[in-house]
């Protein structure tokens, strides 16, 4: 019995305030809830430029709008993440194994100034590949958790 061929990646192009870039539609996400200022916008690509936690969320309704993001487990961080059972249920997650978490960046012309907001992660469902924003009631989770304090690679 032959193995199952898998299908190619279907393949997007999305528009970026620089240009364009092509994604896999694996990497496209939809917003279950608006983010917060940005009610008119769903769906987003989260692409990398090199490997390492940081990751670009590009919409892909409007060019102009891109965050920068953290995953910030693979950054070594270990925050205390208390994900709700609604939100799991919101994304469509079987398990909270099948959830992806990050925080948008604030970028700075200061390095010192870059800082993310642990505590209203963005949780993206693995295998439905939506999304939700949450604000978390773990006070001990920083609101503003400067990059220049992450642990060194490989610590």
């Amino acid at each position: 019995m032959s193995a199952m061929a898998q299908e190619p990646a279907v393949m997007v192009h999305v528009r970026t305030a620089t240009g364009e870039i092509e994604v896999s539609e694996q990497q496209l996400v939809t917003f279950v809830t608006p983010l917060l200022g940005f009610e008119r916008l769903a769906t987003f690509c989260i692409h990398q430029h090199q490997e390492g936690p940081l990751h670009w969320m590009q919409s892909v309704e409007d060019a102009r709008v891109a965050f920068c993001l953290l995953a910030p487990f693979a950054a070594g961080l270990d925050p205390d993440i208390a994900i709700e059972l609604d939100d799991v249920a919101d994304i469509g997650a079987d398990s909270v194994a099948d959830i992806a978490v990050y925080s948008v960046v604030v970028l700075d012309k200061d390095p010192t100034q870059v800082r993310t907001n642990l505590r209203a992660p963005i949780l993206v469902c693995r295998s439905t590949r939506k999304a939700k924003q949450v604000v978390l009631s773990n006070s001990k989770l920083p609101i503003r958790y400067f990059l220049n304090q992450l642990p060194p690679a490989g610590a």
